[in-house]
């Protein structure tokens, strides 16, 4: 049976180990790169009263770490060396004295040649720089805009994640101020607590309402799990309770105020189709969005889909548009009403493109008009206004008493749709304009403590059971 053992053959005290390999005819000791030190070999003992010299095996080793770490070097080295003996003789490779030679060379990683040298060393910086790749992907703001790209060509979809990757930096930023020392947030730091902490300082500290600091946690979780999910199995690591996170408790919503929600009534909207602007093109362009908006609760973007490509009639003869949604991509049906088509003669069909920076200035005029349509009885409202946070001035949604007005903005017009309409047609068609899944989604969406809503159930109710008889008997 062949075998391999350590010889120190050196007379100084550091020197290059040799191995000697044994198998049948072959005897031979070749040195090894691997420098070691005499005394961890050598040892002086006493046989029949003299002083004598002793050679350790391998395995006799033991001192420190260094001399431990050695030791499994060379262990290492020796059952290469054992492996590669074994394949080449089931492979009928002679064993010989040059066989060792080149086993010795193959197998230490003890770095001789300037090639491997070079060799190891690119190595260590490929690996070295794959390891900083890795690190970087794994920051939590490096990992956020990883999801850039998915949404390069939806600015709305982009922008969000943009805020919410601020949001990120600015909290990060607070994080080093309260501990004193540099904090820098990996993807793997986002669990429960990070969302608690994070809120917090969103809530308490920055003055941001529940609701907006949830919607970036999870723009957060989204980003993450997008840039986990491109790059190999591993690579990004996510914390393990990631899918297991609660974004706020009951207690929390309960302290939430009521959702207020600022809509005109179908008479605030004759109020405002009664006003005249022949003379100003802007102003009537805008009460002409308004009245149609009001009416069919779309977007603005997709007003343009009311065409005759997209007209059809019921076997009643009943005309409606029928197209899917530019941003919730559903089937809607506009009827097309005598209400409607009574805006479409008088004002023409809408614009049918709008750019990104345009809702600022119809918003803008929307109030405008509903100030000259006298729309300003005092309303409860969250309007933005200046604060002062942190010695800053910044803005942030306050709730208070204002004209009415001031509160108007593009997404009144659908929800003024959804309230105005709810319970006088199907909840089914006004949820595919508006984009809700389920009835309980668009009452929290809609102004339900609105009277008028009872009144119309109160009416309906009424009129089912006068169908079902002339009249009602008096009961004695």
């Amino acid at each position: 049976m062949a075998s391999f053992r350590f010889h120190y053959r050196s007379t100084k005290d550091k020197g290059n180990i040799s191995i000697r390999l044994i198998h049948k005819e072959l005897d031979c000791v070749l040195a090894t790169p691997y420098i070691t030190k005499k005394e961890y070999w050598i040892y002086k003992t006493t046989k029949n009263g003299k002083s004598t010299s002793r050679h350790r095996k391998l395995e006799e080793l033991k001192g420190g770490v260094e001399l431990k770490q050695h030791k499994a070097d060379l262990f290492d080295f020796k059952e290469k060396l054992e492996n590669q003996l074994e394949r080449d003789l089931n492979n009928g490779v002679p064993i010989t004295k040059q066989w060792l030679k080149t086993a010795i060379s193959e197998n230490s990683s003890v770095l001789v040649s300037s090639d491997q040298i070079n060799n190891e060393q690119e190595r260590l910086n490929q690996q070295k720089k794959r390891l900083w790749e890795i690190r970087e992907k794994n920051l939590l703001l490096n990992a956020i805009k990883t999801i850039y790209a998915k949404y390069g060509s939806n600015n709305d979809e982009l922008k969000k994640f943009k805020t919410s990757y601020n949001w990120v930096s600015d909290y990060q930023d607070y994080k080093t101020l309260t501990v004193g020392q540099s904090v820098v947030l990996k993807a793997i730091d986002y669990n429960q607590g990070f969302i608690d902490d994070f809120k917090y300082w969103a809530i308490v500290i920055k003055k941001y309402k529940l609701s907006t600091a949830v919607g970036h946690l999870k723009r957060i979780k989204r980003a993450i799990k997008y840039a986990e999910s491109i790059e190999q199995e591993g690579v990004v690591k996510l914390h393990r309770t990631i899918n297991d996170v609660v974004y706020s408790t009951k207690r929390e919503q309960e302290q939430q105020e009521d959702k207020i929600v600022i809509r005109l009534t179908f008479d605030e909207f004759d109020r405002i189709d009664n006003l005249d602007f022949s003379d100003n093109k802007e102003l009537r362009e805008v009460q002409k969005c308004m009245l149609i908006g009001g009416e069919t609760g779309l977007r603005f973007t997709d007003f343009g889909k009311m065409n005759d490509k997209h007209l059809k009639t019921t076997l009643e003869g009943v005309k409606y548009w029928e197209f899917k949604t530019s941003k919730t991509k559903k089937w809607v049906q506009i009827t097309k009403t005598e209400r409607l088509s009574y805006f479409l003669k008088k004002y023409g069909n809408p614009k049918t493109q709008y750019s990104d920076n345009e809702d600022i200035f119809i918003n803008k005029k929307m109030k405008e008009i509903c100030r000259f349509a006298k729309i300003n009885e005092p309303t409860e409202m969250e309007i933005s206004r200046s604060v002062v946070i942190d010695n800053e001035k910044c803005r942030r949604y306050v709730r208070d008493v204002f004209p009415k007005y001031m509160g108007i903005t593009t997404r009144s017009l659908r929800r003024s749709f959804a309230t105005n309409y709810y319970g006088l047609m199907d909840s089914e068609l006004i949820m595919r304009v508006t984009g809700h899944t389920d009835v309980k989604s668009l009452r929290e969406y809609i102004d339900v403590h609105d009277s008028s809503i009872v009144a119309i159930s109160f009416n309906k109710i009424n009129e089912i059971h006068r169908k079902r008889a002339t009249g009602l008997r008096k009961v004695d």
